[in-house]
């Protein structure tokens, strides 16, 4: 039952995060807004996928990441069809180097929902 829990979890979050990441780029946002909805999608993410909580969120943060960028970069060409793609969110760029702290982060994020999540509606474990 945990594969598909993770699967789940990866696909809804990276969904959520992506649409929110494209939608906020050309706003003024400021980061403590910028950054506590993704924090609470990664935790659910954690929640979701139980004791695969600190795989599920570094996924689904990668994966939003680039499904924003290139919907962020869409609705670019769309107004300004000459903009560069979007390469970077708020204070995420993408590139490797600037993702391992973010990577990081949403790992730990996502055991702290797994933990929760694992509590919460346990994983079925075959009978030994």
């Amino acid at each position: 039952m945990a594969v598909p829990r993770l699967v789940a979890s990866v696909t809804a979050c990276t969904v959520g995060l992506a649409f929110w990441w494209a939608l906020t780029e050309p706003l003024p946002v400021p980061p403590p807004v910028l950054f506590a909805l993704p924090v609470a999608v990664l935790a659910a993410a954690g929640v979701i996928a139980g004791r695969l909580g600190a795989l599920a969120a570094p996924c689904a943060l990668l994966f939003s990441l680039l499904l924003g960028s290139l919907i962020g970069t869409q609705l670019h060409h769309a107004f300004t069809p000459a903009s560069a793609p979007v390469s970077s969110f708020g204070g995420i760029r993408i590139e490797a180097a600037s993702l391992a702290v973010p990577l990081l982060m949403s790992a730990v994020i996502g055991a702290i929902g797994g933990v929760i999540g694992e509590r919460a509606l346990p994983s079925r474990r075959p009978d030994l």
